[in-house]
């Protein structure tokens, strides 16, 4: 059969063992599940970059969508007027129409024929300046490479919108974009659906349409051709925002067609007559862009053109960016001098572009979309997750380590008190046997007369009687040491006159210490000291201080009871012996209970181990305390301090 200190080894590893296996594979779990977590944003973050590249090539699509849509409807309006009342159209045309700044007839040679320099005001003659540095000079309609029509342009655009239509994450911006389109093309159909040549609606900065004002000479401008005509590419695309117009007559035009309008993706026009050809000019000056379109009917003649307002064709791209963002998302749309013109979501100030993606240079040249993302902290998951799981397995093996290590401890102390307890028991039936047996001894010897004579039988029943208080002593421990360990000890606290009381006891106990060969010294003072304590109490701590010198320190000779006051206030009573002391490594545990140097039934000095323990205990108990100091020039000292 194992020992108890093997079994509890034994059951120590069985608990530790598993732990630190559980442990280990909690770990290994956990560093698994940090290098998933890693693959799967470093998974998140590629297909968010390439989500945000593709909005942004997106933005592109849509703002060369609205740029191009501007260019077709006002070429088809140039187109659709007829030459006799060109001039005057073209005069009316840039006070009615928010995206004309200008409006200009042409010869092929670059000549201006209208309007004339000599009327014209600062806006014409800077626009002449304009005209004469980028278009006149050198006359883009006399280019033989030039294509006869924008359409096949627009007609790619809008597939390459048709096709963005079709994408799930970007739906919601396709309508705002087809919105954004429907609002600069719905401002040409109504001027020439109305017949009004040089009063076209005009699109507030909100977005809504506005009825212009219409003159009585317009109204018998014929109809060549309809700016905006309906068709569709894509009939599921999503259904556009409301339009609000503000006056009652284009509202009904428009209430006639929002059916139409709603399943559309974007409005498309007719082409400009065959054999007509147009085209546009972007140019740059004095650091400023510009946009010039012109047409030639036919293919031959005189050349109409316009220039459009940029201010106002900048306002309304605002609509091809992304209605909604995603978290740490933004864009840009910048000119070619890196300006900001409009942006959506989080658009750092001179931070990098996450994509550039430039825009179409026949259109506007050296522009682009910037796309950003904000930076994350997408590192610290994995590792803050690592991290917490640590945390958490530390936690619980050293929980289940520390619990185990109270358990074992908790199972070590039993072991040594239920060792102490079974030697206290055989100390104690000991202790009581010995007594016990000297007074049956002497009893009987007087009982059957074998006694020579009177002086004899007196040793004999002195002996009896020192036996008789040796057994109430111990009987007295027994039951003082049941009433601490149970908390039942109570204390009767009155004044006492120390220096009396002390001399009444060893008056008392003189001739057992003598019996000892110990010489008793008293070093008490002479004056009264009075304190307030349990007398019974007290008494049990000398007594067995007393005890204690006359078994261990008898060889010493002499054992002194000193009494005195100390300087921190209360009295300190010294029982001192010149015995051989404690051993320094028995020093921290004289006190505790059932603790003996040599706890052996064959030691020469008996005991249960239990005197110091009780009388430390009481002095705690009467508010003091016990403590043992090496006495100079050999010996022990303990020191009982009372308040």
């Amino acid at each position: 059969m194992l020992a108890p200190s093997r079994r509890i080894f034994l059951y120590w590893l069985l608990l530790l063992v598993p732990t630190l296996a559980v442990g280990a594979g909690a770990l290994l779990l956990l560093r698994r599940e940090q290098v998933r977590l890693a693959e799967r944003v470093a998974y998140a973050d590629e297909a968010g970059r390439a989500a945000i590249a593709a909005r942004a090539r997106l933005v592109v699509e849509n703002v060369e969508l609205l740029v191009g849509d501007v260019q077709t409807g006002l070429l088809d309006v140039l187109a659709a007027e007829p030459a006799a009342s060109l001039d005057r159209f073209l005069e009316q045309w840039p006070k009615t129409n928010p995206l004309v700044r200008a409006a200009f007839r042409a010869s092929v040679d670059g000549a201006v024929l209208w309007p004339d320099a000599r009327t014209a005001g600062e806006e014409t003659r800077g626009f002449l300046r304009r005209f004469g540095q980028h278009v006149g000079q050198r006359p883009p309609w006399t280019l033989a490479a030039l294509a006869p029509t924008a359409a096949p342009q627009k007609k790619e655009q809008e597939q390459s919108l048709a096709e963005a239509v079709g994408r799930k994450e970007v739906a919601a911006n396709v309508a705002q974009v087809q919105s954004a389109r429907r609002d600069v093309q719905e401002l040409f159909k109504a001027s020439n659906a109305s017949g009004n040549r040089a009063a076209p609606a005009v699109a507030s900065s909100s977005g809504q349409l506005a009825d212009a004002p219409v003159s009585e000479g317009d109204r018998t401008r014929p109809q060549a051709v309809e700016a905006a005509g309906l068709g569709s590419t894509a009939p599921h695309a999503p259904e556009p925002r409301s339009l609000s117009p503000a006056s009652s007559s284009l509202a009904s035009r428009l209430e006639a067609k929002s059916a139409r309008l709603a399943a559309l993706p974007v409005v498309a026009r007719k082409d400009v007559a065959a054999g007509d050809r147009s085209g546009w000019v972007p140019a740059n000056v004095e650091g400023r862009w510009h946009l010039f379109g012109w047409l030639q009917p036919g293919g031959r003649g005189e050349i109409r053109g316009v220039e459009v307002d940029v201010a106002a064709l900048v306002g309304r791209l605002g609509g091809a960016l992304p209605a909604a963002p995603g978290g740490g998302e933004g864009y840009a749309l910048r000119d070619g001098q890196g300006r900001v013109l409009h942006q959506a979501g989080a658009v750092p100030i001179g931070g990098a572009a996450l994509v550039r993606v430039p825009l179409a240079s026949g259109l506007l040249p050296n522009w682009e979309v910037s796309a950003y993302l904000r930076p994350m902290a997408r590192e610290s998951a994995g590792t803050g997750f690592l991290g917490i799981g640590v945390l958490l397995v530390a936690i619980l093996v050293a929980a289940i380590l520390a619990g185990g290590s109270l358990l074992l401890r908790q199972a070590r102390r039993s072991e040594e008190e239920a060792a102490q307890k079974t030697s206290f028991v055989a100390n104690v039936s000991h202790e009581f046997k010995t007594p016990l047996t000297t007074i049956r001894l002497y009893a009987e010897l007087l009982e059957q007369g074998r006694v020579r004579d009177a002086a004899q039988g007196g040793d004999y029943l002195r002996t009896i009687a020192r036996e008789t208080q040796r057994l109430a002593r111990l009987v007295n421990n027994a039951l003082d040491f049941s009433r601490l360990e149970q908390g039942q000890k109570k204390f009767a606290r009155e004044p006492l006159d120390l220096t009396a009381a002390l001399n009444r006891l060893l008056d008392t106990h003189g001739p057992r210490v003598a019996e000892a060969g110990l010489t008793l010294r008293r070093e008490l003072p002479a004056t009264v000291l009075s304190v307030t304590t349990d007398r019974d109490a007290l008494e049990q701590i000398v007594i067995n201080l007393l005890d204690n010198a006359c078994k261990y320190a008898a060889e010493g000779g002499e054992v002194t009871v000193a009494l005195g006051s100390r300087p921190a206030g209360g009295v300190a009573l010294a029982v001192l012996d010149r015995g051989p002391g404690v051993p320094a490594g028995h020093r921290a545990r004289i006190f505790q209970k059932f603790h003996r140097v040599d706890d052996t039934l064959t030691a020469e000095k008996s005991g249960a181990g239990l005197g110091l323990s009780i009388a430390r205990q009481l002095a705690r108990g009467l508010g003091g305390e016990l403590r043992y100091e090496p006495r100079p020039g050999g010996g022990a000292a303990f020191v009982v301090e009372l308040p």
